[in-house]
């Protein structure tokens, strides 16, 4: 049975050896030398330097110098010479002695004569209404043409422009006629609207004559609103 055994390791071992793969012959081969050539360093661009721009110092300002306040000149404090009078004045004076007290017979009588005094200015406040009135009576009324009458009538003459221009009109004359019935004063209360027909009516109001007016029996000075008129068609 060992016989067997080992004739099978045997027979496996030459079967082993049949296929195994011959051994291949490699050539030495001659060593290769590898030379490093260093890179020649780029040219790099040369960029021209950045200007920095110049700081500018600051201008110092020169502030002005205060002018130093000048004294004035203190006036000199004349000495008054009032303390003097105040001190010649504290002299002390004796108090005057009081005055004897006077009989009751002797003291005026003043207290009796004031009320007189005032009851003096009640004159004149009662005569002045009796005189205001005695000058309102004096004054002369204002009557209408109607309320007196002509004893000689005014004329009008027609100014010789005014006719040829066209002027006419109506002029109110205020008459201030005296006692005796004349034209005193002449006034244009209204105006024809025309200077030379007005002064024409005036001229001819100083010839006119009036009936005095009468008023208990005494003429009176009245003034008379008399208006006079102008017509082209006259």
């Amino acid at each position: 049975m060992t016989g067997v055994v080992l004739a099978v390791h045997a027979g496996a071992a030459a079967l082993l050896w049949r296929l195994a793969p011959e051994p291949v012959l490699v050539a030495e081969s001659a060593p290769i030398t590898v030379a490093l050539i260093a890179d020649e360093p780029q040219t790099q661009a040369v960029q021209p330097p950045v200007a920095q721009p110049t700081p500018v110092k600051p201008v110092p300002v020169v502030q002005p110098r205060p002018t130093p306040p000048i004294p004035r000149p203190t006036p000199p404090v004349l000495a008054s010479p009032r303390p003097a009078a105040a001190q010649e004045m504290q002299v002390p004076v004796a108090p005057p002695a009081p005055p004897a007290p006077l009989a009751p017979a002797e003291l005026p009588p003043v207290a009796q004569a004031a009320p007189a005094t005032q009851a003096a200015p009640t004159g004149p406040t009662t005569a002045a209404p009796a005189a205001q009135a005695g000058r309102a009576s004096t004054q002369p009324k204002v009557l209408p043409s109607s309320a007196v009458r002509y004893l000689v009538e005014p004329v009008l003459s027609y100014p010789r422009v005014s006719r040829e221009l066209g002027e006419q009109g109506v002029v109110r004359l205020k008459v201030l006629v005296d006692e005796q019935g004349r034209p005193r004063d002449i006034e244009v209360a209204r105006s024809s609207g025309y200077p030379r027909l007005d002064q024409q009516a005036v001229q001819a109001m100083k010839k006119a004559r009036f009936q005095p007016h009468l008023e208990d029996g005494q003429a009176r000075s009245v003034w008379v609103l008399a208006p006079l008129t102008f017509n082209l068609e006259d």
